[in-house]
């Protein structure tokens, strides 16, 4: 069976403790490969452990989770970080390039691990940063780009092995707004070329402009416009299931 016939993303009654702390409670969400949406909430709503919980960073204290139909429960932890690999990149708000590697090496190092020859992570690389249009700043080091050109770099590095599920947590948090835009700008061009993209973010102004928002309010899912719509389309015809 095709990994596109399963949802990118599955999870079904996830809850998630800390001790006497329930961070995520009961959560139900389905996301299709191809969509690009918005997990919007405030600080301490949920959305981190959500984002570690979608991202096989962290298993749930209740309930199931499938990643590309993937039962997460029934993983070693090798093989869970091998499905992490293959299916998952991460954007974060810090960039997490290290001074003085220049653009070229940083995203190529991300394949360091990959038992691919170094000829070959720095072509793959090249390509990575030519689609995020960086094509001028191969050997630009960090000190030399703009925090909009960092971010983009962090992005190459996210997409450098072409994963289906795109998880971006805050990534215009340290931009400006012009460089936030562009940044804004190159995850839907990547969500039309077929990457599902998540976007974690406490700015409902950037959640707005997306397809599709899911709205954390003190560990659970309060809103989900999909599932909103969805009812809304069954009301509208007099369907029922």
């Amino acid at each position: 069976m095709s990994a596109l016939s399963h949802p990118v993303v599955d999870l079904s009654g996830v809850s998630k403790s800390y001790g006497d702390l329930a961070a995520l409670r009961s959560a139900d969400l389905v996301i299709h490969h191809g969509e690009l949406l918005a997990v919007v909430g405030p600080s301490g709503s949920g959305k981190s452990t959500l984002l570690n919980i979608m991202g096989t960073l962290d298993r749930p204290s209740e309930g199931k989770v499938r990643i590309g139909g993937h039962d997460i429960d029934e993983l070693r932890d090798r093989d869970l970080s091998a499905l992490r690999a293959a299916t998952i990149g991460f954007v974060f708000q810090q960039f997490h390039l290290a001074p003085g590697i220049p653009a070229l090496d940083s995203v190529a190092d991300g394949l360091l691990y990959s038992g691919r020859p170094r000829a070959e992570r720095r072509e793959l690389a090249e390509r990575a940063l030519r689609r995020v249009g960086l094509g001028l700043r191969l050997y630009h080091e960090p000190h030399q780009l703009s925090g909009g050109e960092k971010q983009r770099v962090a992005i190459a590095r996210a997409v450098l092995g072409d994963p289906p599920l795109l998880l971006a947590d805050e990534p215009t948090g340290a931009l400006d707004s012009r460089s936030g835009a562009v940044v804004m700008e190159l995850l839907h061009e990547l969500q039309e070329a077929g990457t599902t993209v998540v976007v974690i973010t406490h700015d409902r102004d950037i959640a707005a402009l997306l397809p599709r928002e899911v709205r954390l309010k003190d560990g659970r899912i309060e809103h989900d416009s999909a599932v909103g719509a969805a009812a809304g389309e069954l009301t509208a015809t007099g369907s029922t299931r």
